[in-house]
Formats: C-alpha cells, sequence, structure tokens
C-alpha cells in the first residue's frame, strides 16, 4: 500500500492507494495550524490509523503548502505552526518509516503525469495551480525538479509585468511572501476578484464574477481582458525557461472552461517565432490530484533533480 497526505491551512487529508493507484481508503482531519506539535502529533496518528485500518505499513510521502526551503523548513503562511520546525528532523521523530515530504503543486504534477493523470506519461510538463493561490511544479525530463533552493516552480512569485501594470493602471499589492507585486495577488482566485473591483465591479468570489462575464458586464470583462494577459505572459515565460510539452491547470479556476480554452492564444501573443505553444488541459484527478502525487512521491515514481 501507498499513503499519501496532503497538508492544508484547515484541513488535512491522507488517502491510501493500492498498487494499481486505486484508492481504497480516505479520510480528513481538522488542522491544528498554529501548534506545530500538535500538528506533528496529528500527522503519526493518521499513519496509525492507516496501518491499523488496512493490516499493513504503507510507503509514505507527504505534500505541503509554500516552500521547504534548503534548511528543511517550512515557508507557509498559513501553517505558522511549523516555522520553528526542521520539517524532515520533526517528522523523523514522530514517524517510525521513511518518508518523502514536497510542495503539494510538485506533488500535483507528478499525479498529472501518473497514471490515469491528465499528461499521462509526458515527460516534460508543467502544472499550474490557480486556487486561493498560484502554486507550480515541474517534470523535466521525466524528473521533478526541485533546484537548489527547493522552490523551483513557484511562478506566481513572479513579479506583475510592468507593461499590463501600466496598461490597466494596476495598483502594486503587498504579498504574503513578503514581496510586493508578485503576480498571484492578480491571476489567483482573490486576484481575479481584485481585478473585478478594480474596473468597477462588485463581486465577492471568482464565482461570482464569472456569473457577470457571462451576462456580459463590462467591468467583468475588463477584468477578463487583464487575468488573460497576466496569466499568457507568466505561462509564456514559463515556456521560455522549461519549454514544457503540455501545461496542466488545477485548483478552482481550472473549472472555467473557456479560461483553460483561451490560455494557449494568451501565451503565444508573448511567444517569438519558432516556439510552439504547449498543450493546455484541465487536471483530470481535481482535488485528490496533490495527495495522491505525495503517495506517488513517496513510493519512488519519480526521481528529483
Amino acid at each position: 500500500m501507498h499513503y499519501g497526505i496532503d497538508v492544508g491551512g484547515t484541513k488535512t487529508e491522507i488517502a491510501i492507494y493500492d498498487p494499481t493507484w486505486q484508492c481504497l481508503d480516505r479520510w480528513r482531519e481538522p488542522t491544528p495550524a498554529d501548534d506545530g506539535e500538535a500538528l506533528l502529533a496529528l500527522l503519526a496518528g493518521m499513519v496509525r490509523k492507516a496501518d491499523r485500518r488496512h493490516g499493513g505499513r504503507g510507503s509514505l510521502g507527504l505534500g505541503f503548502p509554500g516552500v521547504i526551503d534548503e534548511h528543511g523548513r517550512l515557508v507557509a503562511a498559513n501553517l505558522p505552526g511549523l516555522r520553528s520546525f526542521v520539517l524532515e528532523t520533526a517528522l523523523a521523530a514522530h514517524l517510525d518509516r521513511d518518508f518523502i515530504i514536497e510542495n503539494d503543486s510538485r506533488c500535483f504534477v507528478v499525479s498529472e503525469t501518473g497514471p490515469g493523470g491528465a499528461a499521462e506519461g509526458v515527460m516534460h510538463a508543467f502544472g499550474a495551480i490557480l486556487g486561493t493561490g498560484a502554486g507550480g511544479g515541474a517534470l523535466v525530463d521525466g524528473r521533478l525538479l526541485k533546484g537548489a533552493g527547493r522552490f523551483a516552480g513557484e511562478w506566481g512569485h513572479l513579479p506583475l509585468p510592468a507593461t499590463a501594470a501600466r496598461r490597466y493602471d494596476l495598483p502594486l499589492l503587498p504579498c504574503g511572501c513578503g514581496l510586493e507585486a508578485c503576480l498571484e495577488g492578480y491571476i489567483a482566485g482573490p486576484g481575479l476578484v481584485r481585478l473585478h473591483r478594480h474596473f468597477g465591479g462588485r463581486s465577492t468570489s471568482a464565482e461570482q464574477w464569472h456569473q457577470a462575464w457571462l451576462a456580459g458586464e463590462g467591468a467583468a470583462r475588463r477584468a477578463r481582458e487583464c487575468h488573460l494577459a497576466l496569466l499568457g505572459d507568466a505561462l509564456a515565460n514559463v515556456v521560455k525557461l522549461l519549454s514544457p510539452r503540455v501545461i496542466i491547470i488545477g485548483g478552482g479556476l481550472s473549472a472555467m472552461d473557456d479560461l483553460v480554452a483561451a490560455l494557449p492564444a494568451a501565451m503565444a501573443e508573448h511567444l517569438f517565432p519558432g516556439v510552439e505553444v504547449p498543450d493546455v488541459v484541465r487536471s483530470r484527478l481535481g482535488d485528490a490530484s496533490g495527495v495522491r502525487g505525495a503517495a506517488m512521491l513517496g513510493a519512488g515514481i519519480t526521481t528529483t533533480a
């Protein structure tokens, strides 16, 4: 058996898979985000419970939001209780087996290029999550790219393009990472709402913006134009750096078919002749991708670069 754990700011999920990657069991527990010791104890307890329920000891992979730096510390705004821990060392003291830990966005791209994923078997892929945040992960030559500082793929913290900022008179917003005008604040779900309100709309959620856009509201149409320009520019930069064959879109905004369909043309505007626009596909496994990717990494399905 293979266990995957996806640690979120409010809920932590464990899933148990058989050797063919069929899900045998899964459940969620509230995340004690402010209490690191309680969170570590929760993770160990979930693993022991899985062992009892399935009569064995599964391999283990864990996905966390944010950046796990080169020193093993987690930089995640929604898990403040873990900031003082060297994560691998702290987990090793609570867990009775070997394990792999990874950023949840990189778990996502592993799952979606694995069996049954939207880009199954693809060796060069980029996974872009557009939900409450904007995370990403890359597969290069079939290997998960981590980089020296372990934060490769963090496209949401690329800077706002100056041309788009001037064209749409966008404010320079502070980012939770400590920088200013990171793309995440404009392209993720809450960012799309900010764009709508910037142009005079009144939505409070991405879903409300989408309904206004479908109804032809002017502010919603202007927000859509700006959002696509920002996404096209950002993903074109990813293409120029990594040359993926497929870009997989996940997160809440991926449910909007019209957004996914519009991305190739939006990227093409920012690519020079001769650079092929990659296929853009929506995640096939949805919310299950992160936890499944963690389990796959724990099982040694991919190597890391």
